[in-house]
């Protein structure tokens, strides 16, 4: 009887991992959580503003030198967190996060542990 009940314990573990598997973040949530700290003070949230444009213009503002520093033009806030250490060791990771959430993309994140609504 022990081992049935051990057993059926193990099963029911396989299936809780199983069935919350799916469930887990799809997102990076490092680079969410850098674009939170050097974005939404501007642009809101980082799904927000991932979506504002989409996966081809996030390329080009990001592979053609200079045109992020461009746009931010005027903005000081902006350009320091272009130009911190932070964004550029970052850069490829924010683009992907970006192209992945953007407008046509068809991703839609509901709430989480990280993010549960707009404010911009």
């Amino acid at each position: 009887m022990h081992k049935d009940k051990k057993l059926l314990a193990a099963i029911l573990l396989i299936s809780t991992v199983i069935t919350f598997s799916p469930g887990a973040e799809k997102y990076d949530t490092k680079a969410f959580r850098t674009v939170t700290k050097l974005c939404t003070p501007c642009h809101g949230t980082p799904f927000y503003m991932a979506k504002q444009v989409d996966e081809d213009d996030w390329k080009f503002y990001f592979k053609t030198k200079g045109k992020l520093l461009a746009i931010h033009k005027g903005k000081p806030k902006g350009i320091e967190s272009l130009q911190s250490s932070l964004f550029k060791s970052r850069e490829k990771r924010l683009l992907k996060f970006f192209v992945k959430n953007s407008k046509f993309s068809g991703t839609v994140h509901g709430c989480d542990a990280n993010f549960c609504g707009t404010r911009h």
